[in-house]
């Protein structure tokens, strides 16, 4: 089922989630898509993500929610 970002953002608050078929949103964005997999532990998703890897849509992994202090992130 589709959701918006900001409603998976208010959702799955401190949580990594996965998203397929994303909608592309203004300026680059993406302004949803379908949740798949979400969970607190990162390598969680990570190793589900493999099933998708022929999923023939735009996907997503994101962390919903404030990035906890002391944690580093790339962009």
């Amino acid at each position: 089922m589709f959701k918006t970002i900001e409603q998976i953002h208010h959702e799955y608050d401190g949580q990594w989630v996965f998203l397929i078929r994303c909608v592309p949103g203004e300026h680059n964005s993406i302004a949803g898509g379908e949740v798949v997999i979400a969970s607190e532990r990162r390598d969680k998703v990570l190793r589900e993500m493999e099933r998708y890897n022929n999923e023939e849509s735009d996907t997503l992994l994101f962390y919903a929610g404030k990035i906890p202090e002391g944690v580093s992130v790339l962009l």
